[in-house]
């Protein structure tokens, strides 16, 4: 992780943080942990000061794919721009770069998530 942050300090492209987390906990109870607004990491602190190259875009399970507006958003992006992907744990980010990469992303990383400390620690403020 620490390589992959120091090959893409260019300013000029962001880092993007895929944060793959449901903010429905009925359908992902265990992301209410951190997720919630009461969570040490809340879903929505994405795209704030707090947490300004993160953009939510839940791992939808059954579609086996990215979901919610920020797809779209997604999809703007070159292909080689630098994404860390992540949920709470990594399960849902793994899925989710892989999904990335089949959309032909080039350049993306998962991240874990809050309970992966060591590498949250890196890049849970960005």
């Amino acid at each position: 992780m620490r390589a992959f942050l120091e090959q893409n300090q260019d300013a000029s492209k962001k880092i993007v943080i895929v944060d793959a987390r449901n903010p429905d906990f009925s359908v992902e109870p265990s992301d209410a942990l951190y997720g919630s607004t009461h969570g040490k990491f809340p879903i929505a602190d994405c795209g704030t000061e707090k947490r300004p190259n993160a953009l939510n875009a839940p791992f939808d399970r059954t579609k086996k794919a990215l979901s919610g507006s920020n797809v779209d958003i997604l999809q703007t992006f070159e292909k080689d721009r630098a994404i860390i992907t992540h949920c709470g744990g990594g399960g849902r980010g793994q899925k989710s770069k892989e999904w990335l990469e089949k959309e032909g992303f080039t350049n993306v990383v998962n991240g874990g998530g809050p309970q992966v400390s060591e590498l949250w620690d890196m890049f849970g403020h960005l």
